[in-house]
């Protein structure tokens, strides 16, 4: 099956970190893989893969650029696609624009996933709905991700006749660190061996609420010494952040990190993560890769987040915003580790379910060969 998936950019994100995870067990498995976007830092990573990539401008404002774009997309959706896969609104524009009047007999079946619902916790309603709107436009079959992108789905006026609940963010398992790993990793931080960890990772912009952690991490640290917590992610609120860790004179104990290329290493030597956002979307993929290595993961309780996490069985919850509620979620389980350790299991058991990687392409599979008609192989 010849497969194109269409998106923003493949600059570090988690939809972008999962086209290459698709990419990889995709090709793997005697699929031809195209991603079109605009550049980025994961474009090598896609071809690494197995994959090819196709770099659009996505400039809406000049219109030059634009039909540039569209006369690229036409192109590969007529001679080099069996199914086209989007998961942005201006990708899906640009998509529509391309396929608006070609007769579906010559095109093959959009698939579209909407992958965030807000920008930022103060979005407003009418912005969400428009970028639903948009990345649904023109698509045969919607793959719906999460409850809160349903819910968005269902109130919009035009949706695609086909819905599917399915995720489209699949984790591997990674191979378990080498003891002189771990600790020359621990090192380099300045841990000690027997010091704990809390982790974020997540982009630093308004929509992940890292604020919300690092007041979090304050309360932790008035209570337990010897727990570090590590901010994961590089963005444009760095700078207000790192005032804010020194306004709460936590700068010994939070350290922010910027981007990493070893963010899975660093999940592997934590005790906790923790997912901070409070904005509804998917289920983020750090709690997937969390529960990929049975580390126990602490979120605000919103919509999206509930298919991977059951209050104290494969996680724990607490009221969206609730600082202190997160902090007493930490300081359980640091200070109960069997608690930790059956929460961790029960996640990494759910997780192989529903999100493993091979289980994630298998079903995508499917539904692509529904879509198209054909049987999956």
């Amino acid at each position: 099956m010849r497969l194109l998936f269409v998106t923003q950019s493949l600059d570090v994100g988690g939809i972008e970190t999962s086209l290459c995870r698709l990419t990889i067990d995709l090709t793997r498995r005697g699929h031809a893989v195209t991603v079109a976007s605009r550049v980025g830092v994961l474009s090598e990573a896609v071809r690494s893969a197995g994959g090819r990539t196709v770099a659009l401008s996505l400039s809406l404002g000049s219109p030059l650029r634009v039909l540039r774009d569209i006369l690229c997309l036409r192109r590969m959706v007529l001679n080099e696609a069996d199914v086209v896969h989007v998961f942005a609104a201006k990708a899906a524009v640009l998509l529509w624009m391309a396929t608006r009047s070609m007769p579906r007999s010559r095109r093959p079946p959009i698939v579209s996933s909407l992958m965030g619902l807000q920008a930022s916790p103060e979005e407003p309603e009418w912005k969400k709905r428009l970028r639903a709107s948009l990345t649904l436009v023109g698509a045969d079959l919607a793959v719906v991700t999460s409850p809160a992108i349903g819910e968005m789905i269902a109130g919009l006026r035009r949706t695609p006749r086909q819905k599917v609940e399915a995720s489209v963010v699949g984790v591997d398992v990674p191979e378990a660190l080498q003891p002189e790993r771990v600790l020359a990793l621990r090192s380099s931080l300045g841990l000690n061996r027997n010091d704990r960890v809390v982790v974020t990772i997540g982009r630093l912009d308004p929509g992940k609420s890292h604020e919300l952690f690092i007041h979090c991490a304050a309360v932790v640290a008035s209570r337990i010494p010897d727990v570090y917590f590590l901010v994961v992610g590089g963005g444009a609120l760095e700078s207000e952040l790192k005032s804010l860790v020194e306004t709460l004179g936590v700068a010994d104990r939070v350290h922010l990190l910027g981007e990493r290329i070893d963010a899975t290493d660093l999940l592997s030597i934590a005790d906790v993560c923790v997912r901070p956002g409070v904005v509804d979307g998917f289920v983020g993929v750090t709690v997937l890769e969390a529960q990929a290595q049975k580390v126990p993961v602490v979120s605000f309780d919103t919509l999206d987040v509930r298919p991977a996490i059951t209050d104290g069985v494969s996680g724990i919850l607490v009221p969206p915003g609730d600082v202190d509620g997160l902090a007493e979620a930490i300081v359980r389980l640091l200070d109960k580790p069997d608690l930790a350790e059956r929460i961790g299991l029960a996640g990494h058991s759910h997780f192989m379910k529903r999100y493993w990687i091979d289980s994630v392409v298998s079903n995508l599979l499917e539904i692509y060969a529904s879509a198209n008609g054909d049987q999956v192989d």
